[in-house]
């Protein structure tokens, strides 16, 4: 069966986990599960990356593009938000998107449960044979 694309939009990798997640149900092959795998240790969540953005996009004037690769990068510094938007962006204004997503991400981190020890991944690396080495 032939899908057709209707829509094509940049999405966090939260996103991209639920959406595998979803999928997994019906069989997903191995790219999609190695895909997956890293989106699970890489995202945030993914109704929150969504507020980020959309405020990224609104208080910033960035492109959606710009915005989910910011919070997919989990920028901590000002080179790592120059990195992405070059400089469509003041550094005073850096300064503000950096503040604001450590506000995003404290409030993420509060309201989180308590995520998976080293050695609990590294178990589960274990158990299913798998890791980033074996790409």
């Amino acid at each position: 069966m032939v899908r057709k694309i209707t829509e094509e939009k940049p999405i966090p990798l939260g996103q991209v986990f639920e959406l595998l997640q979803v999928r997994e149900e019906a069989g997903i092959n191995y790219v999609q599960r190695v895909t997956a795998q890293h989106a699970e240790k890489l995202s945030r969540n993914a109704a929150y990356s969504e507020q980020v953005i959309e405020s990224f996009q609104k208080d910033f004037n960035l492109s959606r593009l710009l915005a989910v690769q910011l919070v997919n990068l989990n920028p901590k510094t000002t080179k790592d938000v120059k990195s992405v938007v070059g400089d469509r962006l003041s550094n005073d204004e850096i300064e503000k998107l950096l503040e604001r997503y450590s506000e995003f991400v404290t409030k993420l981190l509060s309201s989180a449960p308590p995520s998976k020890t080293e050695e609990e991944e590294s178990e589960l690396e274990k158990d299913t044979g798998e890791g980033f080495e074996d790409l």
